[in-house]
């Protein structure tokens, strides 16, 4: 493309957003709204997969020990506990530890009571890589020299691995949903602006314009129109999630949310680009029809 030729697409892009400004401004709105409601979508599916991991980090497989193990032999256990496949990493709880914590959690009294005994064991706390390993890492310490028990939740242990799983697939399933959505949203309202100007092509065609030269100037209007529509609903959906935020944080303490700033500012930049890659699209999809003159 020439210098006068983008010129002209520049000027055309620029008269056409003015000329045809009711549609523009329904097109802006039609693709705020559907990258609203992409972006709460991925909101929702980032938030259901932090909390899923969330709930799989606190998986742990605690290891008791026999109570004649000498601190060489619990020390060799816990290195024989880090070579275990599956393994991430271990946590040493002492006995004194145990008994520490037992009285901060219920009473000086209680420990008063024993006489100066000490009825902990020692113990590791075992974290694995992947939550499905725990069951099959909890028996392989089960057999190892040194362990009296092993506790790791196993009643409980399927369930919650569905659980999360299920979390994964919803959130996977809203953000799948609303795409789609937004993608036909978006493709009626192109299809009508670009129906509504066929005349227009129709003459460009006759004249002899080329389909590319007739396609530049609605592509890069797509790409504006998508622009605009995508920056105000980042902006829409960055200041509704860091209330949402806010709130989760200040009445469900115990709830987490992702609050990563960089990983938000990806998102919402995403939406700006999706939002002109769907107006650029939209547009070159639609004037197929009216380019066969």
């Amino acid at each position: 493309m020439g210098l006068n030729s983008a010129r002209y697409v520049l000027r055309e892009v620029g008269s056409s957003l003015r000329r045809n400004i009711w549609l523009s401004i329904a097109s802006v709105l039609t693709i705020m709204i559907a990258m609203v409601i992409l972006g709460a979508s991925l909101f929702f599916f980032l938030n259901a997969a932090n909390l899923a991991e969330n709930f799989e980090s606190e998986l742990e497989i605690n290891v008791f020990t026999q109570e004649d193990l000498s601190n060489m032999e619990v020390s060799a256990l816990g290195e024989r506990l880090k070579g275990l496949d599956g393994v991430q990493s271990i946590e040493l709880i002492t006995k004194e530890q145990a008994l520490a914590k037992f009285a901060q959690e219920y009473s000086e009294s209680l420990v008063e009571d024993l006489g100066g005994e000490n009825p902990f064991p020692d113990s590791y706390k075992v974290f694995v890589t992947e939550p499905e390993l725990v069951e099959g890492v909890a028996k392989k310490i089960d057999s190892l020299t040194g362990v009296d028990n092993v506790v790791y939740g196993k009643e409980v242990i399927g369930p919650l691995l569905q659980f999360t799983n299920w979390l994964r697939w919803v959130g996977m399933g809203v953000v799948a949903i609303f795409a789609v959505a937004s993608i036909v949203l978006i493709s009626l309202n192109i299809r009508m602006t670009v129906y509504s100007r066929r005349k227009e092509i129709e003459i460009m065609k006759l004249v002899g314009a080329s389909n590319s030269f007739i396609r530049w100037p609605f592509l890069l209007e797509g790409m504006v129109v998508g622009l605009v529509g995508g920056l105000f609903a980042t902006l829409i959906v960055g200041m509704g999630y860091d209330w949402f935020a806010q709130y989760i944080q200040s009445t469900l303490t115990f709830v987490p949310v992702v609050s990563e700033s960089n990983l938000i500012w990806k998102v919402l930049a995403l939406l700006v680009l999706i939002g002109m890659g769907i107006g650029a699209l939209g547009s070159i999809i639609s004037l197929r029809r009216f380019l066969k003159v």
